[in-house]
């Protein structure tokens, strides 16, 4: 029978190879793509379009939010509405003040922001 090496040095050869192999899966999972989804109608305007908004823009932005926020409700929140409490005045003064801090960000980024400050005191 051949000696291939003595035991450390195969332990160290196993080590390697474990390490090469969580190094091979780790860059594989990390090079999938993230899971995205579309955001349809007005998601994709910026803060600056809201911050310019003209009366009639202004209510077709409010009512994207307001079934965006809807959507939210039906499908992933845990409870009948996630900013219970809160009026259509104080949403659009959330989204003003946020808006003037971050005029790129586009609205649904802005929208989701508000949904999760909502849902951390809002949460059944």
């Amino acid at each position: 029978m051949r000696n291939h090496g003595s035991e450390p040095v195969r332990a160290a050869r196993a080590s390697i190879a474990l390490a090469s192999l969580f190094i091979a899966l780790g860059s594989y999972s990390s090079s999938a793509p993230a899971q995205t989804y579309v955001s349809l109608g007005y998601g994709g305007v910026t803060c600056t379009t809201w911050n310019s908004r003209k009366v009639i823009e202004g209510k077709t932005y409010e009512a994207w939010m307001l079934g965006f926020i809807s959507s939210y409700n039906a499908y992933v929140f845990r409870g009948s509405n996630v900013v219970e409490g809160s009026d259509i005045d104080e949403l659009r003064s959330w989204v003003d003040e946020y808006c003037k801090d971050h005029p790129q960000e586009n609205f649904d980024s802005v929208v989701r922001l508000l949904i999760d400050e909502h849902a951390k005191k809002n949460t059944n």
